[in-house]
């Protein structure tokens, strides 16, 4: 059963909590995962000695801590940061002999008496540790890698930059074009949230018919956000609760034409995902051909790329 919340879906755990990405469940997170298994962690932040207590949002004289490790030779602290932010400055105002960042831009080097470690080696060592940990410990780590994966903090295994997928005929076209709303039928494929980008590939009755239109991928647009919906009022409100009233109320002829189509049954409820997206750009010139991404002209059968893909394709 897919969970979803606020018509997006829920691809992790510590998603369920909310879509925007907060350092303090991060940092609560990593906190329980390093209480449960500290020697792992401990190693890679240079804490030495053994672990004694783990403390979350310590506060101090001069600032809160994120992660406070007590051991038998010392205390260790951890700041953790979504970005690329220097927190070296901020780190060094808390009593302890080590201290640690964990950062977009880490690189694992100790400077001045700090440590930085990067979101993917971090990734990288809950990995090595949940081989040979209990079910529980592994699972808690594959959801917290499966959020960072979400947000981008880390590289997936299978690069799921593009999703693609076919566009054939007017009123699906416009709504690409024009709204910046690509839907198809529901599929349970969590993958779909992951994509960073949307590339439609135009079939050859679209671009016969339609100047301008090329057979091929040409365009790609940022993916805003997904949502599914069954009925015609649940996808109006996923529209307006992004867009607002206002938004809609300008593009109602286009929502006219997408209720009346034929292909777009919408007393049937069938399920459907919804993609919200930025500005279409012509990325493409000629298009990228279906029949360089694989074999045969049928169709699409993959349906997520990286950029390198594309390009690949795109040079034959």
């Amino acid at each position: 059963m897919q969970l979803m919340r606020g018509g997006s879906l829920v691809v992790s755990l510590l998603g369920a909590f909310g879509r925007s990405l907060k350092e303090t469940r991060l940092t609560a997170w990593l906190g329980y995962l390093l209480a449960m298994r500290p020697e792992p962690l401990t190693s890679l932040f240079g804490f030495s000695g053994t672990v004694q207590n783990v403390r979350l949002e310590t506060r101090h004289e001069d600032g809160r801590s994120d992660i406070l490790v007590e051991t038998s030779n010392g205390l260790g602290v951890i700041e953790a940061k979504v970005d690329a932010t220097d927190a070296a400055t901020q780190v060094r105002r808390y009593g302890a002999r080590w201290r640690a960042l964990l950062t977009s831009a880490g690189t694992n080097w100790t400077g001045s008496g700090i440590r930085h470690v990067h979101w993917h080696r971090l990734a990288e060592r809950l990995k090595e540790a949940a081989r040979t940990a209990s079910p529980s410990y592994r699972f808690l780590v594959d959801q917290f890698i499966a959020y960072l994966e979400e947000h981008h903090m880390i590289k997936t295994t299978e690069s799921f930059e593009i999703y693609a997928r076919e566009v054939n005929e007017p009123v699906t076209l416009a709504l690409f074009i024009q709204g910046h709303i690509y839907g198809c039928n529901y599929e349970k494929n969590q993958k779909v949230t992951q994509a960073q980008y949307f590339a439609p590939h135009f079939g050859n009755r679209l671009s016969r018919h339609q100047p301008g239109i090329f057979h091929g991928i040409s365009y790609v647009a940022r993916i805003e956000k997904v949502f599914v919906a069954t009925t015609w009022r649940e996808f109006m409100d996923g529209v307006c609760d992004a867009r607002g009233k206002q938004w809609w109320n300008s593009y109602a002829d286009l929502m006219a034409r997408l209720r009346r189509q034929k292909d777009w049954d919408w007393s049937s409820e069938q399920r459907r995902n919804f993609l919200l997206l930025g500005e279409p750009r012509l990325v493409f010139n000629p298009s990228v051909r279906k029949e360089n991404l694989q074999k045969g002209k049928g169709w699409l059968s993959r349906r997520f790329f990286s950029f390198d893909d594309l390009f690949a394709a795109w040079g034959g």
